[in-house]
């Protein structure tokens, strides 16, 4: 007869690790572990604008295949997720602490009534993962890191980092790279950086089979300077007024949501009048008709100048089976290396020549759809299995403090 309460997905890896010896035993029982998930404050737990940090918390519990073993933490938004546990939150006097630490006050607060979770895992904010573990040294708390540290209040000194791996039960980051961002100057090797895990972001492949594609470059994203933009709409007006059946379509806006243009989305707009039709800048677009415009194009950019953690915007092109034109740049490579058309320092001309080659180039450019379609293991269910593996390792340790 089945198990009437089988174990989930997570409390089974960690059983497994567990009989082979590479593990001790958690306090929490296996079977009904319970995660706090909390959001940057900032952030909307909704479809309608979710950030980049939401979207993969989203991804991250979806995947698990134990959604009721998770709970989100966040802000109020009109309308949240509502396939995801999600608690809404309101800043706690944030005229006294700010934001990032009247959340977590807010968040501290709330458990004084209720039993605290097995494991509390703070997305994005050092600080904040800092605050909750030194008010409450009985938590055991984790730190989920999306971005560079070294650029975050409470991770941007070497001892700092060094005060957040002694004391936190996880450091968990989006790519190696932002993996090697966190131990910058720290022992690499040694005991503590071994609760440094990395839990590369994936997304799941919505297509059954590859799809025909639209001439079109397409690029989705924050319209932002470190993302490239300008330089990739000044590549396009040079390139493409030769080859008039292609088109450029930039989708998004300064933020998640629908807003007037920026000064720097004005430039983009410049840069590209003179390619008339064979331009579309749409702003912010939902999410099902991005994915509709991602399965089409035949090439896809994601020309960041910025030292990318890991963007979801590539992991999303290679799953589309489209030509990925990227650059080397933070965590980038690691999804990208033979698999894309790699920039190595960006620019319009850089980016123009690029352009030049994959539209003129149909064989390339076709080799590069067949590689990102057959050669893709970037999934969410490999994400949040390397998460639980991190977040078990976590709560086997009986060490920190």
């Amino acid at each position: 007869m089945p198990d009437a309460n089988p174990p989930d997905q997570e409390s089974l890896h960690f059983m497994t690790r567990l009989s082979n010896g590479s593990v001790s035993p958690p306090r929490a029982d296996s079977r009904a572990l319970r995660y706090d998930l909390l959001l940057p404050h900032k952030e909307k737990f909704s479809a309608t604008n979710a950030g980049a940090v939401a979207s993969v918390v989203t991804d991250l519990v979806r995947a698990s295949q134990t959604y009721d073993r998770f709970r989100v933490i966040g802000t109020p938004v009109d309308a949240p997720f509502d396939d995801i546990e999600f608690c809404p939150l309101p800043v706690r006097r944030r005229w006294l602490h700010g934001g990032n630490i009247g959340f977590a006050e807010a968040y501290l607060n709330m458990l004084r009534g209720q039993a605290a979770p097995d494991l509390v895992e703070v997305h994005g904010r050092c600080q904040v993962a800092a605050h909750i573990k030194a008010k409450r040294p009985d938590l055991r708390v984790a730190l989920y890191l999306h971005n560079d540290p070294r650029d975050m209040k409470g991770g941007n000194t070497v001892a700092a980092r060094a005060t957040l791996l002694a004391k936190l039960s996880a450091i968990i980051c989006v790519s190696d790279y932002i993996k090697d961002c966190f131990l910058d100057g720290l022992e690499k090797h040694g005991a503590l950086a071994s609760k440094v895990h990395t839990a590369r972001n994936g997304v799941d492949r919505t297509l059954a089979k590859p799809t025909k594609k639209t001439p079109t470059i397409l690029f989705v994203g924050r319209m932002v300077a470190e993302k490239g933009v300008l330089e990739l709409a000044e590549a396009a007006s040079r390139i493409l007024p030769q080859h008039p059946e292609w088109r450029i379509c930039l989708v998004g806006a300064k933020g998640f949501e629908a807003t007037g243009k920026s000064s720097y989305e004005q430039r983009v707009a410049t840069a590209l009048e003179p390619l008339g039709p064979q331009a579309q800048m749409t702003g912010f677009l939902p999410l099902a008709d991005v994915r509709t415009l991602q399965e089409q194009a035949a090439i896809i950019a994601c020309p960041s100048l910025w030292q990318e953690p890991l963007g979801k915007t590539g992991l999303e092109a290679l799953a589309a089976g489209s030509a990925l034109l990227t650059t080397r740049r933070g965590g980038i490579p690691e999804i990208a290396e033979g698999r894309a058309h790699i920039v190595d320092e960006p620019d319009a001309d850089s980016l123009a020549g690029s352009l030049r080659q994959l539209i003129t180039d149909d064989t390339y450019r076709h080799q590069l759809q067949q590689t990102a379609w057959n050669d893709y293991p970037f999934t969410a269910t490999k994400m949040a299995a390397d998460a639980a593996t991190a977040r078990m390792t976590a709560l086997s340790d009986v060490s920190d403090s």
